[in-house]
């Protein structure tokens, strides 16, 4: 199971799906997309449907939550992700690239093959506990996107206005989060605080990393399509995929995750002391 390319994959279509989609990249959202046998085009992408190709695929082909279908007479230039499916190939079907499955079936023969003791079922088996525990993340993002957007949107611009400072008060905080902890185990009243301050710090960084995550969805976007309307919903879930996919690049992956941290730390921290400042001017 390679879970970087199913990163990967997860990032082109949502960037297939905000984009106002080229003439030549089919994208589908709960309905199945078709490539007929004389067509040519570059990508297509699902999101809740299935895909079957007859023709000429130039990049990639990504089915989430939903299956491919390459025939007999299909050509695919790139790779094939069917995420929450299966992909079935014709006899003389042509893929030059990689082909991704990610179903129950291939879950739970990991899950098995850890039992058995097999060498790599370990590894398969975090990949999967990964997968899983970034899914939670990406649920508590979207619905902070659609039930909280302003205030996401202006963690957002504190993080964006005070890049320099959000990171050195994020990196302040993470210095003093030990010793803090160490003289709440030590000290009566603080065992009972102890469980509070683990929530409270668990939510600031859960926090921070959707705001970063935001400001890196926005950004891209903005770069890459001209006419991009805002969508806090679109820009958190593709910064987070991007997160995750730059997080597997070798020795610098797990840096940008960690100054995404610190920077949306330290923008959860000034965007409270900015709306103290505003309540105590209004009073």
């Amino acid at each position: 199971m390679n879970i970087k390319l199913i990163y990967v994959a997860a990032a082109l279509a949502f960037l297939c799906a905000a984009a106002a989609c080229e003439s030549k990249t089919i994208v589908k959202i709960g309905s199945h997309a078709t490539v007929a046998e004389n067509q040519t085009v570059n990508n297509v992408v699902t999101i809740g449907g299935q895909i079957t190709v007859n023709g000429l695929v130039e990049n990639n082909v990504v089915a989430i939550g939903g299956s491919v279908v390459v025939t007999s007479k299909a050509v695919v230039r790139g790779n094939v992700v069917a995420i929450g499916g299966v992909v079935a190939t014709g006899s003389g079907a042509q893929i030059f690239g990689k082909v991704t499955e990610m179903n129950s079936a291939n879950i739970t023969a990991s899950l098995g093959s850890i039992f058995r003791g097999e060498p790599d079922a370990w590894s398969a088996a975090l990949n999967i506990f990964s997968l899983y525990f970034h899914a939670i993340i990406f649920i508590l993002a979207i619905f902070m996107s659609l039930l909280f957007p302003r205030t996401l949107t202006a963690l957002t611009k504190s993080i964006q206005n005070n890049k320099i400072k959000s990171f050195f008060w994020g990196f302040l905080i993470s210095l003093m989060i030990p010793p803090i902890l160490i003289l709440l185990v030590f000290s009566i009243i603080g065992i009972y605080l102890l469980p509070l301050a683990f929530i409270s710090l668990a939510a600031a960084f859960m926090l921070g990393y959707i705001a970063a995550a935001a400001l890196l969805g926005n950004t891209t976007l903005a770069a890459v399509f001209s006419s991009y309307k805002k969508s806090p919903v679109k820009e958190t879930i593709l910064g987070l995929i991007m997160l995750l996919a730059l997080g597997w690049l070798p020795y610098i992956g797990w840096l940008i995750r960690i100054v995404a941290l610190t920077m949306g730390l330290g923008g959860v921290m000034l965007g409270m002391f900015s709306h103290r400042r505003q309540r105590t001017a209004a009073t």
